[in-house]
This record gives C-alpha cells, structure tokens and sequence, in this order.
C-alpha cells in the first residue's frame, strides 16, 4: 500500500466512507419506497414494522455517516487529528455496525429474494470489506 502524509490518507479515507454511507442511503431509501424490488412476498404484520424500522434506521445512520465523513473532508488538517478523528471513526463504527445489522435482518428475518436484493448484497459485502480494511489502516496509522 502506497505511504501517504496522514492529512492525505484522512482525506481519501472519507471520500471513501462517504460513497459507502451515500450508497447505503440510496439503497435503504429505495427499499422503504418500493419494498416490491427487495421481497417477492408481501411484507405483513411484525415482517412490515421491521422493514420500516431498519430501513428507516438505515437511513439516518448512512446520512449521519455522509455527513460526519463531508465534514471531515473538508475540515483543516489542523482540526483532524486527535478526539476529531476518534470521534469521526466512531461514529463511522456505528454506521458499520448498523449496515450489518441491517444486511442480516432483510436477508435472514425477513428473507429478502427480489430482483435487486443480490445486487445490494455484494455492494454492501464489498463496500464493508473496503471500509473496515480502512478503518483498521486508520487506527494504525492514527
């Protein structure tokens, strides 16, 4: 992996951690708007409250995710160091862990089989894989 000065490497981390949250974002949304391209059932009952709730839950955390990683962007290097960045990863683990969660519920619980549902699932594999390697490169390097 190619050496870059740490104010760089934030940078590029958080263009990175953004395309993820705004990807997440565009899926989960269009998931909550038309469920019909996700599930070849009918969603009823418990099965809906919880498509609306992790949709809906997926939704506030990818635009909380977008929002911290523009932040950190376009902060001053000065500012990104420290508690900044502790605070930046953190809250990038609470979107982590929330489109796991998310991935698991729509595939396990409520047996997600529709037209775009594999599609979601590898970006969303390929997306965490990209993430965490660097979001673990940044502990390192932090």
């Amino acid at each position: 992996m190619p050496m870059f000065d740490l104010k760089v490497y934030v940078r590029v981390v958080a263009a990175v951690f953004s395309i993820s949250a705004a990807t997440a974002f565009v899926i989960s949304l269009l998931r909550l708007l038309k469920p019909e391209l996700f599930y070849l059932n009918i969603l009823q009952g418990s099965d809906l409250v919880i498509h609306y709730f992790i949709s809906a839950l997926m939704i506030l955390t990818s635009a909380i995710g977008f929002l911290n990683s523009c932040v950190v962007m376009n902060r001053s290097a000065t500012h990104n160091t420290g508690r900044n960045i502790t605070t930046w990863l953190l809250l990038d683990s609470l979107f982590e862990t929330t489109r796991v969660v998310y991935v698991f519920i729509c595939e396990i619980v409520l047996k997600g089989q529709g037209p775009i549902q594999l599609y979601e699932l590898l970006i969303s594999a390929a997306q965490y894989l990209l993430d965490s390697f660097l979001y673990c490169q940044m502990i390192l390097r932090h």
